[in-house]
């Protein structure tokens, strides 16, 4: 590999490099990578870096916390050009060095945080650097089908059933603009998630993660899903990039009045139809719990395993391996 990467500090990028750092933000992995981004950029301690190629292809956004560097958006390295150890462990001797050479107390990098098993298994095959911690997470994928028929009569017969139901009952599904709909919807959003005691970042973020930038590839919709009798309604976000459909965030408001129908499911197979009629044939749901955990699941999350579920879907691991180098 010819060339140095190259790591610095947001505060300090020039206009070509702030350009390729909005291009880091597009969420090609999955949420909770993308939300990790986020809380980074939200947090008091550590400072967040691009990390770039030197072709500028490549690059992701890395925190940077006393000895530890987090890699909190972005595939730093380039798997399309990795077919031998040897490779492997240029780029990532080059993402060292040149993490290293801005902060020269560091010791350990992780280097991406979601690894498929695939690329997992082939780093810890070829690795020259030894790996000092694997966590793991998982994923929700939902295979679509070609037609919205044929998504139908894949679905289990329960969540037929809560649907037409549901729809028999008055609720009524709708597609907003997102740049026009953006800031009334992260404002309920943001009081949902934040009476449940989750993090959210600001409009700010994910204003300029939708709409501030030129990629064609990335397209997002609101799709709603109201009950106009009783007030209620369930509303989510919809992003739609590199031919993979990501449920986004989502947020819901019943009244003491509202029948027992299926909000979120109804809105949830609207965005499964704009997925399919978009060409899209994974739908990530992002997120799962262990499990092992899901019987002792409490809390702000509890329930949210068993709705996404319904839905037939596939579970996915991920590795998240930190990468112990020492002193440089």
């Amino acid at each position: 590999m010819s060339g140095t990467w190259i790591a610095k500090p947001l505060s300090s990028l020039n206009s070509s490099e702030r350009s390729l750092f909005h291009r880091s933000q597009a969420p090609s992995l999955p949420l909770s990578q993308t939300l990790e981004w986020g809380a980074a950029m939200g947090m008091a301690s550590g400072i967040p870096f691009l990390v770039f190629s030197p072709e500028r292809k490549v690059s992701a956004i890395f925190l940077v916390s006393g000895t530890d560097a987090e890699c909190v958006n972005g595939p730093v390295l380039d798997w399309a050009a990795i077919r031998t150890g040897q490779e492997l462990n240029e780029q990532v001797s080059m993402v060292v060095y040149a993490l290293h050479q801005s902060n020269p107390a560091l010791q350990s990098v992780r280097i991406r945080p979601r690894l498929s098993k695939e690329q997992f298994e082939f780093m810890s095959a070829n690795l020259a650097f030894p790996v000092d911690r694997v966590d793991q997470s998982r994923t929700m994928i939902l295979d679509l089908n070609e037609t919205e028929d044929a998504q139908w009569r894949a679905l289990p017969p329960r969540v037929r059933s809560e649907i037409s139901r549901s729809m028999r009952s008055g609720v009524q599904v709708f597609a907003r603009s997102t740049e026009e709909g953006l800031s009334g919807f992260w404002e309920s959003t943001r009081a949902f998630y934040q009476k449940r005691g989750l993090f959210v970042p600001g409009e700010e973020w994910v204003r300029s993660l939708l709409l501030g930038h030129s990629d064609p590839m990335i397209r997002s919709f609101l799709i709603e899903a109201s009950h106009e009798e009783s007030g209620s309604q369930a509303e989510l976000l919809l992003l739609v990039c590199g031919g993979v459909g990501f449920y986004f965030f989502a947020h819901e408001t019943r009244s003491e009045t509202c029948p027992k129908i299926s909000l979120n499911v109804c809105a949830q197979w609207e965005a499964i139809k704009t997925c399919i009629r978009a060409g899209v044939r994974q739908y990530d749901l992002n997120g799962v719990a262990d499990p092992n955990q899901i019987a002792e699941e409490k809390g702000s999350f509890s329930g949210v395993d068993f709705y996404k579920r319904k839905f037939k879907v596939r579970e996915v691991l991920y590795f998240n391996p930190m990468i112990r180098f020492g002193a440089v």
